[in-house]
């Protein structure tokens, strides 16, 4: 959670960050097998114990929003709500995912198994994490669309987005990640670990749940700045699962609406977060 909503939540509640498996400063084990979902909410649940905490709201972005939905299923007795920042909840399904049919109905996800080839894809980021992170960490409307071009050139390439200041973090910030991944135990193979857990998610998920009966609200983000039709029909089809769901759609922004919208997320979480405490 970026410095900017940690500070006013953390001022009226108290807030715990931790670096998820693979991530930051804990451990990341080599082993592809001890990522996925149930691994990793075991932790956060063995975490919750350590700490004496019976229940939390869980709030993530990313793969921390990805878990924050699996934790409703696995261990919903400990989640008091949930919230996730531009990732949709989608339940357990009967089917696994073909990444491969995916990617090919889709070319745009093919950074997912280019991430899911986790060994070979981490070395190459290891190289280069600062050219990686002034590539990525851009306002949506500046970020090339292709994942998977920007990770294949970044040792090498040419694009000014490797070496321009990235206009979302500060130098500040950027040096703060480039060392915690610099210094990270198995530096970016942790992460990609979670890109090669399609099939062991599926067969663990299998007999879970696939209603969340928690308080949840879902930030979810359009480039336009009117109406966007995808969204409402996505939040229509969660709702139907999520029976206590609500719903903020950020105009103008991306996958990093926690840096572009910073005031209008904050606002936002600390207004939910009093409605359901």
């Amino acid at each position: 959670m970026p410095q900017h909503q940690l500070g006013p939540l953390s001022a009226k509640y108290r807030v715990i960050v931790p670096d998820m498996q693979g991530f930051g400063q804990s451990s990341a084990p080599s082993e592809v097998s001890a990522y996925g979902s149930k691994n990793v909410t075991s932790d956060l649940a063995k975490l919750l114990d350590i700490l004496g905490i019976e229940r939390a709201v869980f709030i993530g972005h990313d793969w921390g929003a990805t878990i924050s939905w699996r934790m409703c299923l696995y261990y919903p007795e400990r989640v008091a709500a949930v919230c996730s920042v531009d990732i949709p909840y989608f339940p357990p399904n009967d089917q696994c995912t073909d990444v491969d049919a995916l990617v090919k109905m889709a070319p745009q996800f093919a950074y997912l198994k280019l991430l899911g080839d986790s060994e070979a894809t981490a070395q190459k980021l290891w190289k280069a994490p600062r050219r990686f992170f002034n590539a990525v960490f851009h306002h949506s409307a500046e970020i090339p669309g292709d994942l998977e071009r920007i990770i294949e050139n970044v040792e090498n390439g040419s694009d000014a987005w490797y070496t321009e200041p990235s206009t979302l973090l500060s130098n500040e910030e950027l040096e703060y990640y480039v060392r915690q991944i610099s210094t990270a135990t198995n530096g970016f193979l942790g992460g990609c670990h979670y890109y090669g857990q399609w099939r062991r998610d599926f067969e663990t998920e299998l007999q879970l749940p696939r209603e969340i009966p928690h308080h949840a609200l879902y930030i979810a983000t359009t480039r336009s700045s009117g109406d966007d039709p995808s969204q409402k029909q996505m939040v229509a089809g969660m709702a139907q699962m999520i029976p206590k769901l609500k719903a903020k759609i950020v105009h103008e922004a991306g996958h990093w609406v926690l840096w572009e919208k910073k005031e209008i997320i904050t606002a936002a979480l600390l207004e939910w977060i009093a409605q359901v405490n």
